[in-house]
């Protein structure tokens, strides 16, 4: 984090920390969001988290401090809030109180002022401000003051029975792929006792120290809680990544399995369906398109996904010349690297090298976001875009399909071939996003 700037994380490669805690805890059923600080803050971290929760301005509050807080404090801010969030009747099962850039500097005690205003539940406090760090940081950090703020108990372990950390339903399409995810653990037999950040509510989280196991699906989110449980309560966990494709996926479930026994049988069946409708549908359309191929295909996206989706690219989907992978965050640290990547870029600390690439980028696939699409010239050369990653600001998501596991593997083949199929029609070169 220490080789970003501001600009990077606010506007080109990431959004801020803020956001980031913001969206862990709007991933908790209930919960509530006060952000001390300006309005700006607030309604920058509230556009990102609307794209997948539209109810969020019912959920997010904002303190307004005004320019002399920056000297006197905010605590009479605060406590105004606070007061009158509970006469317009929000009650949350669980509240966040964080701190922005600007009031992170005040040093206001932020836990004695939550005391004096005697709330009636439960309220997690830190400070998040963009200067931290970017979304993941941001969610990470939440996630560890939630786990030290709520004072859990040490429990009897379930057998069987598991947590998925690192799941957030506001990346790109992660509600979708967050339930096909569960959805494939089910049928492994595996008891999912608390998704935090993503679905699970205040009570569930309280029993964390239950689970056998814990499996860490994006590295740059839920690994510090990992590290962290496993210090505290004494649980294992599993860096598994995200399932990607069928071989992908059935290499995630094994991975899982070889930390926690349980049945594949359901979804070995469910694989081999998919890997047969997938063939006769690939050899229908090569009879009449050719096998896709690329010369470059360029994966940019968080960490995780980049990773793993990049490696599935290569070895399931289409052939290409050349696979450069481009990561929000630099996943290397918690052991995930692509083992199929020509090129591995990490957003922030290699621009120069990105920025020369996009320029000269043709008869290529994109599997990233707006931000990396806006850097091709697209009206000269052959550039087909298929969004992963937020922003996206040409392309609808209104139907639930996830990119992950095997309802995903059909759903990305789909939107590759016909990235593939719309390169060829476009007779000037230019083709749409899939």
């Amino acid at each position: 984090m220490s080789d970003f700037v501001w600009n990077d994380i606010c506007s080109r490669n990431d959004t801020c920390g803020l956001t980031g805690a913001a969206a862990f805890f709007g991933g908790i059923p209930g919960a509530g969001v006060l952000v001390n600080g300006p309005v700006w803050c607030y309604y920058y971290a509230l556009r990102y988290l609307e794209h997948a929760d539209m109810a969020m301005p019912q959920r997010m509050s904002v303190s307004q401090p005004d320019n002399n807080a920056v000297v006197f404090g905010a605590e009479k801010f605060l406590l105004e809030t606070l007061r009158q969030m509970q006469q317009d009747g929000f009650h949350p099962d669980l509240l966040l109180v964080e701190n922005s850039c600007s009031m992170s500097l005040i040093g206001d005690d932020l836990q004695g002022i939550i005391q004096k205003a005697a709330l009636p539940f439960p309220v997690v406090t830190m400070d998040s401000g963009g200067l931290g760090g970017g979304f993941a940081e941001g969610y990470a950090k939440a996630s560890l003051a939630l786990l030290e703020q709520s004072h859990l108990e040490k429990l009897p372990v379930r057998r069987g029975c598991i947590n998925v950390l690192g799941l957030t339903p506001f990346y790109y399409n992660g509600q979708a792929d967050a339930k096909e995810i569960l959805r494939l653990l089910a049928d492994c037999g595996y008891q999912v006792n608390a998704v935090p950040g993503c679905g699970s509510g205040a009570a569930s989280l309280k029993e964390l120290s239950r689970a056998e196991l814990n499996v860490v699906i994006h590295a740059e989110l839920g690994m510090p809680l990992a590290r962290a449980l496993q210090d505290r309560f004494g649980t294992p966990y599993l860096c598994a990544g995200a399932p990607y494709g069928i071989e992908g996926t059935l290499a995630w479930l094994q991975k899982i399995r070889n930390a926690l026994p349980c049945t594949m049988d359901e979804p070995l069946r469910e694989a081999r369906e998919t890997l047969a409708w997938l063939t006769d549908w690939s050899n229908e359309l090569s009879l009449n398109w050719g096998s896709p191929w690329f010369e470059s295909v360029v994966v940019s996206a968080p960490g995780t996904t980049a990773v793993c989706l990049a490696d599935t690219v290569r070895m399931e989907w289409l052939d290409t010349g050349k696979l450069v992978v481009q990561c929000q965050n630099d996943v290397t640290l918690y052991g995930l690297h692509s083992s199929q990547a020509d090129t591995e870029l990490i957003a922030g600390r290699d621009d120069a090298r990105a920025a020369q690439m996009f320029r000269y980028l043709d008869n290529a696939l994109l599997l990233g976001s707006s931000n990396e699409s806006a850097l091709t010239d697209r009206r000269r050369n052959r550039i087909a875009v298929c969004n992963i990653a937020f922003p996206v600001k040409d392309e609808a998501l209104l139907v639930s399909v996830p990119f992950c596991g095997l309802q995903g593997a059909r759903h990305m083949a789909q939107r590759i071939w016909n990235a593939y199929i719309q390169g060829i029609l476009r007779q000037d070169g230019t083709c749409g996003s899939i």
